[in-house]
């Protein structure tokens, strides 16, 4: 055999093994990383704040927006359609499904963490009511200031603020009750 095709079955060789390194390591890692971001993304106290920050607005009346917003946060697996109150700066999120049919804890830990974030975003969004056919959680801005003890879009400046004011202290089971009579207003449908 010539040099020439040694040269071109080893470059053949070397070509199939970096198609399969690619085909059975690379991709299948990259997948995997990808599916791991997005479970994180379902939890309040893994998600990315930098994944929602683009959708920060001075006005709740940008409908894609705010729609694009609650498709990032968690609970966006609950099929959900939006109605807009621009008289009273109030964002409904229509949930279709009843609360009975959620993990109680995700629930009220992913209420507080949208609220939250909606709230921090979007400047001039007043109140928020998540409603599911069996029951209507009310959130005011105001609540939630005096719950965190300052203005929500200065929690926004930095993972650093958000993390450990935000979503650290949802790891507790009394700081997420507490929240939820506290910040909620909750009616039974």
């Amino acid at each position: 055999m010539s040099a020439k095709n040694k040269i071109i079955m080893l470059l053949a060789a070397a070509g199939i093994l970096l198609f399969a390194a690619v085909q059975g390591i690379v991709l299948p890692k990259q997948e995997w990383d990808r599916q791991a971001y997005e479970a994180a993304q379902q939890n309040p106290q893994t998600h990315d704040l930098q994944s929602i920050a683009k959708y920060q607005n001075k006005y709740m009346g940008n409908a894609s927006n705010l729609s694009n917003l609650m498709h990032s946060l968690p609970l966006n697996e609950v099929r959900s359609t939006f109605e807009l109150h621009p008289d009273t700066l109030t964002a409904d999120i229509v949930y279709h499904a009843d609360t009975a049919d959620l993990n109680s804890e995700k629930l009220e830990r992913s209420l507080i963490y949208n609220a939250t974030a909606a709230f921090a975003l979007i400047e001039n969004l007043e109140q928020i009511r998540f409603k599911f056919e069996d029951r209507t959680y009310t959130a005011k801005r105001s609540e939630l200031e005096n719950w965190y003890g300052k203005k929500l879009p200065s929690l926004t400046d930095s993972p650093k603020i958000w993390q450990p004011v935000v979503q650290e202290p949802l790891a507790n089971p009394d700081y997420v009750k507490k929240g939820i009579s506290s910040l909620f207003t909750v009616v039974e449908v």
